[in-house]
């Protein structure tokens, strides 16, 4: 049995030398906290197979093998919660692998993060995000080693290696149909004979580069990844294979092949992707909001630091999970970086970070002179209007109602994953459906007979409605008016219009002309400018 993979992370604090003992120790057992905060998936993870697997070392003793470093290297970053290497078994063949797969079978754990002496193989596969698998080499050991008596027996070589691949085949398409998301990696072979004759050597190294071909062609049409670790051993066989009468590597020479073949494979995996976990606002042209998501941690986090550009540049509490950066320069890149940091100093390794541009002073060709030459400035460098690929404004166009639907929504930040029940947007870019639905989802547009005529003008009176709507939405209040519709021209409209008129005079968003609101002249694009320029402030105050 075991825990929650929250609880498990919070409570586990197994120390690297503890790593291959059964069950692992408690939290208040440990001797000091080694576990970094982290933002990444907690993982578990399952090492099947054989010696190589178990960590039989080169006197035939068994110790700390690649899988207890790999297992020490994820904990110490924060992406592990449980470890197991109990159902890798000394003189396993691919053929007593796969037997107990098939027969699920219960093992004594050697690792951590179980409650139980005892696990099963199926559902441990299940519950895995990480599965190794080293098996084969006893295969075929025993026609190795006859061949330096008798000289390598390439028919018996050929069918024991079809019988280990063909299991190994079927070994993954049952991990598969166990847990298809589980990311499966499958040990290579390395020359375990190196002190062998010069003659056989070169037998071996042909024989080995086929052999480690035809198990990665399969290994990867299963949908698992091959890691090579050939040339990880042969950099160092005095000391990774210090015994000429044993085949199994020294505690040296299965460090190296975690740190060298495996873990740089591992840690590639999208498991520690943290992009997700850090949002950026950007504010306006020197000023940004960054988010980030909590880290967590065995013991609980202190600080969160912020780099920006590589440089430290605030220190925060563990319940401050955002920061303003003020006095930004225009149109700069800037890269933001959060680190955690717990209160024994282990610091995060996965950090979430953002790379943004900070906007530039807008300026348009036809604006100069125009009475909205301030309002349309400020919209454009807020980023709640655009101009056009020309370098033009157009202040005296018209707004339709498509474009006012997506100024609101962009000025309130609103999102939606539902789809606008209009069928006259299907012509529009996703962008914009995307808009309008988040304008519909959050009441701020009806439309009318399922449809939104999104290429019409908006009148006046039809976008005092939608702003009206969006205050109320923002303000999670209805709008109390302080007196009577100031507008000799709205008499004939509702009362939802009229007080949505009324709410953008007594706020100052619209002044009127000669006691006339207009309310059924279409808005230009300057009026809007100065309107949404108005809300937006109100709104943020």
């Amino acid at each position: 049995m075991r825990l929650s993979k929250k609880f498990r992370f919070l409570a586990s604090s197994v120390l690297a030398l503890q790593l291959a003992i059964p069950v692992a120790a408690s939290a208040e057992e440990g001797q000091g906290d080694h576990i970094a905060p982290s933002w990444v998936v907690q993982t578990d993870y399952v090492a099947l197979g054989d010696s190589l697997a178990h960590g039989m070392n080169e006197v035939g003793v068994i110790g700390l093998g690649y899988t207890d470093f790999i297992a020490q290297a994820l904990q110490q970053d924060g992406f592990l919660t449980s470890f197991n290497k109990g159902f890798a078994m000394s003189g396993y063949t691919t053929k007593n692998v796969l037997a107990d797969l098939q027969n699920d079978v219960a093992k004594t754990v050697t690792g951590f993060g179980y409650t139980d002496e005892q696990a099963k193989l199926r559902a441990s596969i299940k519950e895995a995000e990480i599965i190794t698998l080293t098996a084969g080499a006893n295969d075929l050991l025993p026609i190795l080693k006859e061949s330096q008596a008798t000289g390598i027996d390439t028919v018996a070589i050929i069918k024991a290696t079809k019988e280990a691949v063909s299991n190994i085949a079927t070994i993954l398409s049952e991990i598969k149909k166990i847990n298809p998301q589980a990311e499966v990696y499958v040990m290579g072979y390395y020359n375990s004979f190196p002190y062998y004759s010069e003659n056989l050597q070169k037998q071996f190294n042909l024989l080995l580069a086929t052999l480690n071909a035809t198990i990665k062609t399969t290994t990867e049409k299963a949908g698992a990844i091959f890691v090579p670790t050939y040339d990880v051993v042969a950099k160092d066989v005095a000391n990774y294979l210090p015994n000429p009468e044993n085949i199994h590597l020294s505690e040296a020479g299965y460090l190296a092949v975690a740190n060298e073949a495996f873990l740089p494979i591992i840690k590639t995996s999208s498991l520690w992707d943290v992009t997700q976990a850090i949002g950026v606002e950007v504010k306006d042209r020197t000023t940004v909001k960054v988010s980030w998501q909590e880290a967590t941690d065995n013991v609980g986090v202190a600080n969160y630091l912020v780099y920006v550009n590589g440089k430290l540049t605030s220190t925060l509490n563990a319940d401050t999970t955002t920061i303003t950066l003020k006095d930004l320069i225009e149109n700069t890149t800037y890269n933001v970086s959060i680190k955690a940091i717990d209160a024994a100093g282990n610091e995060s390794v996965q950090n979430p970070t953002v790379t943004f541009t900070t906007k530039g002073t807008v300026s348009f060709t036809d604006t100069q002179n125009h009475w909205a030459k301030d309002y349309i400035q400020t919209a454009a460098n807020i980023g709640i209007m655009n101009g056009y690929t020309d370098g033009t404004f157009r202040p005296e166009s018209s707004v339709t109602r498509a474009q006012a639907a997506a100024i609101l929504v962009r000025s309130l930040g609103l999102t939606t994953e539902e789809k606008a029940p209009f069928t006259d947007i299907e012509n529009y870019d996703a962008a914009t459906q995307a808009e309008i639905a988040a304008a519909y989802v959050h009441g701020l547009i009806k439309g009318t007979d399922g449809k939104f005529k999104p290429g019409h003008p908006v009148t006046r009176a039809q976008l005092a409605l939608m702003i009206h709507r969006a205050y109320e939405q923002q303000s999670n209040q209805p709008y109390i008016a302080k007196g009577n519709v100031p507008f000799v021209d709205v008499a004939s409209y509702n009362a939802e219009t009229k007080r949505a008129i009324t709410m953008l005079y007594e706020l100052g968003i619209v002044t009127g002309d000669g006691g006339k609101f207009s309310p059924e002249a279409v808005t230009t694009r300057g009026q809007a400018a100065k309107i949404f320029t108005n809300l937006s402030q109100l709104l943020i105050q």
